[in-house]
């Protein structure tokens, strides 16, 4: 499997009341809206899956039920499934669940919980999940939510692992994404760098970034693709002006409102959102008010004819 192109993380349906169950009916909704959008792939129960509060077989439920749905419409998207769980052994199984469901490759945040090793442990459970794992595995370097901020150089060196396919990164340190995305494309290499975030989408496509897995490609997946299409193209005002545009949407739904923020703007543009789990609490007035005025300004919707 090649990393490569726009990737949504999708939220995870949970039903209204306070249950926390999973909503099947809303998630088969959203998916076949989704197989209508240009989107390359699909990262189920990722950080914006709610993945620290779904289990293991949550996830290979969802992920068996997402490869069902596309294959009856003879999509050839992709499916990644976040595996990661606190020790190696559950991991390995959550890899094996995962590969069994038919996920394309599992996406692994590094040990964050036990410090004190620091890379020399994570490098030793990436490579132990690695060699025991069915499936392609893409690493996952999310600071902001583990605290643990793995270097260039400990990614490069998993990257030469023939089960390593790429990596998302979320740190938004430039220069590291630099060193990582001009070291991928080295001869007998077969590693994509994947850019984490729309904010900087575009700067990390100048870098040399494969794609990126987007929260805001939930919501503006062919706002996404015309600012790639015309990076590649060397439309390069163009593509400035849709960051710009695209910043909005995506901060709005990142960095300050998160999850809560994502399913809210869900529902507005006619999709299933609905409520997180606990602790996860929805937006106050003021945030949604907020929320709704930065994804106006963004005025992206106009492009996107999939929902309806």
């Amino acid at each position: 499997m090649k990393l490569e192109g726009i990737y949504a993380p999708v939220p995870t349906p949970f039903e209204s009341g306070g249950a926390g169950c999973i909503d099947f009916a809303a998630f088969r909704e959203n998916m076949l809206k989704w197989a209508g959008s240009s989107l390359d792939g699909l990262v189920i129960c990722g950080s914006n899956g709610e993945l620290p509060f779904t289990s293991e077989s949550e996830r290979a439920f969802l992920t068996s039920a997402a490869k069902k749905i596309l294959s009856e419409l003879k999509s050839s998207k992709k499916v990644i499934t976040g595996a990661f769980q606190q020790t190696t052994k559950d991991t390995v199984s959550c890899c094996a669940s995962a590969s069994r469901a038919g996920a394309d490759a599992v996406l692994l945040l590094p040990p964050h919980y036990f410090k004190g090793q620091g890379e020399r442990a994570a490098a030793r459970f990436f490579m132990d999940v690695a060699d025991a794992s069915p499936i392609p595995v893409v690493l996952y370097n999310m600071p902001a939510n583990t605290g643990v901020d793995m270097s260039a150089e400990a990614i490069l060196d998993l990257a030469a692992h023939p089960n390593i396919i790429g990596v998302k990164d979320t740190s938004g340190n430039m220069t590291k994404f630099a060193y990582l995305a001009s070291a991928s494309d080295r001869p007998g290499l077969d590693f994509s760098v994947f850019c984490g975030s729309g904010n900087y989408f575009l700067p990390a496509l100048s870098l040399g970034a494969a794609g990126g897995t987007l929260a805001v490609a939930n919501l503006y997946p062919e706002s996404c693709r015309k600012l790639l299409d015309a990076y590649r193209n060397g439309s390069t005002k163009e593509a400035t002006l849709l960051q710009r545009r695209l910043l909005l949407a995506s901060d709005a739904v990142t960095a300050r409102f998160g999850i809560p923020g994502l399913k809210a703007a869900m529902d507005r543009a006619g999709l299933y959102g609905g409520p997180s789990r606990k602790p996860l609490l929805p937006l106050g007035k003021d945030e949604a008010l907020k929320l709704e005025a930065m994804l106006e300004e963004a005025d992206l919707d106009s492009f996107e004819t999939w929902r309806l």
